[in-house]
């Protein structure tokens, strides 16, 4: 090979390894968590900014006083919509100026450290069965038409908007996308590429969320795809492979998201389970993959509690002591079968009631017993009550092995343990939220091992590090101890 074609092989090397790599958030999984560029597991807490219609991008993120009072208030994180919709109004027609206003909130964001998860949000698909058009209504429309019109065999579906799902004209429409009909994959295949290839510059972009809540397909036809491992292997796991090949052709670096439908998160086993044998894409993106997961108490969603009442005890076993349990550590085996991360990427969605409170408080006590990310859903614009329950102390980067983390809401006790790992040059971060600690009305303990100061750039987080004396010793799996307590 002559000498001036090695020259142009090694320099287009260069510049597509520049075009995949470039921006996007510096982090990677491994070992069941999401780490950063030092090896610091990252933890997120966040909220999710959706807007089901016109003009398909949340306003409120726009505002720089409240996106910087997001920041201030410890979330870190936000699950935000990129609407198909707003994205291609028509075929291969793509709207720029939504595109460009999306950019104005991830650039706001940005300037706030907050970190984006980009998700195809979507339920019960599509205006053509009852929804807002989480598909574009121009490719529902390319579909075959099913058997029977919208809402068969019910004969309305009324506000129960779930059973939407189990219409006919829904199921078929979801079969139809993941049997490519009129082009369906390779449409949203278009899609994710031009949202990767206009985004993946960005040090905030932390993922891409394929979809969201992905229903099973058409059940009516296969009345075995209602096993969430049949609708798994058979559905959503090849449509994955094919999108996030779309994706990784222009960004091979940012994380991909996807999930199991709902119910696939509660058992494991063939059947039971996800039906994932591997993520999107394969094994060589174990470490570049995140499982995305919801909790919402299956007997709360049924038989709501009425008005200002408590969870009765019979509801609160079933939610606290068996179906949460299950789905956290579901979810664990999964991912260790899998490879790369989880995320609680939805919980919450409740009114405002001594159930809701109580609902929430457990699903973040046990995200952090789990480590597990988590981003709420509810309404935190303009809504003080809904900020000062979801703001609590946190450890946002470990640097170490984490052992155990709590807080509990009552005594405003916080505590944090983990292995110290001296190879780890930045510092373990702790979020210390002034809404729960007002004026700086708390102490800290920690034990010989390690040595803490407030961090001078921003006064909410705690910076721990381990002291001359661990480090002269060179011991390892000695445990750094942090307990924060208040004093007012």
């Amino acid at each position: 090979m002559k000498s001036y074609q090695v020259l142009f092989l090694i320099s287009y090397s260069l510049i597509n390894f520049l075009t995949l790599c470039y921006g996007s958030a510096d982090v990677y999984t491994d070992g069941m968590y999401i780490k950063d560029e030092s090896d610091r597991i990252r933890i997120y807490h966040g909220t999710n900014f959706v807007n089901k219609g016109f003009p398909w991008y949340p306003p409120e993120l726009l505002d720089p006083t409240f996106v910087a009072n997001l920041s201030s208030w410890g979330l870190n994180f936000v699950r935000l919509g990129m609407m198909w919709e707003g994205v291609e109004p028509n075929p291969q027609q793509y709207n720029y100026t939504y595109l460009n206003i999306m950019k104005d909130i991830v650039k706001l964001l940005e300037s706030n450290e907050i970190f984006v998860l980009f998700d195809m949000h979507q339920d019960v698909l599509s205006s053509r069965t009852g929804s807002y058009d989480g598909i574009p209504s121009w490719l529902y429309d390319k579909f075959p038409a099913p058997a029977h019109p919208y809402p068969w065999p019910f004969k309305k579906v009324g506000s129960d908007w779930f059973l939407g799902y189990l219409t006919e004209a829904c199921s078929h429409g979801f079969q139809s996308l993941y049997d490519n009909a009129g082009g369906a994959v390779e449409s949203m295949s278009n899609f994710w590429r031009l949202v990767a290839t206009n985004f993946n510059s960005y040090s905030n972009l932390l993922g891409y969320e394929l979809i969201n809540e992905p229903w099973a397909g058409n059940y009516l036809t296969n009345p075995f795809l209602l096993l969430p491992g049949v609708a798994g292997s058979t559905n959503l796991q090849p449509l994955y492979d094919k999108i996030s090949k779309s994706i990784r052709s222009v960004d091979n670096k940012t994380l991909i998201f996807y999930e199991p439908v709902t119910w696939g998160v509660r058992l494991n086993g063939k059947y039971m389970g996800s039906g994932f044998t591997h993520v999107p894409g394969g094994n060589d993106y174990r470490n570049r993959s995140v499982f995305s997961y919801h909790y919402y108490c299956t007997i709360l969603q049924i038989k709501p509690v009425p008005g200002n009442e408590t969870i009765p005890g019979f509801d609160r076993v079933l939610c606290d002591d068996i179906e949460g349990p299950a789905l956290f550590d579901s979810t664990l085996i999964d991912v260790k079968q899998l490879g790369g991360s989880s995320f609680l990427t939805e919980f919450g969605g409740c009114d405002d009631s001594p159930t809701c409170d109580e609902q929430l408080n457990w699903a973040m006590k046990n995200t952090d017993q789990y480590f597990q990310s988590w981003a709420y859903w509810g309404n935190v614009y303009n809504n003080m009550k809904n900020i000062k329950l979801i703001t609590r102390p946190y450890a946002r980067a470990i640097a170490g092995q984490p052992n155990m983390m709590n807080f509990d809401v009552n005594s405003r006790l916080f505590s944090l343990t983990y292995y110290l790992d001296t190879s780890i040059k930045k510092a373990t971060e702790i979020y210390v939220p002034s809404l729960v600690y007002p004026k700086s009305t708390y102490n800290i303990t920690v034990n010989q091992y390690i040595q803490w100061k407030v961090d001078p750039i921003n006064t909410n987080i705690i910076l721990i590090e381990p002291t001359q004396y661990y480090i002269s010793k060179k011991e390892k799996n000695l445990l750094g101890i942090i307990q924060i307590a208040p004093t007012a």
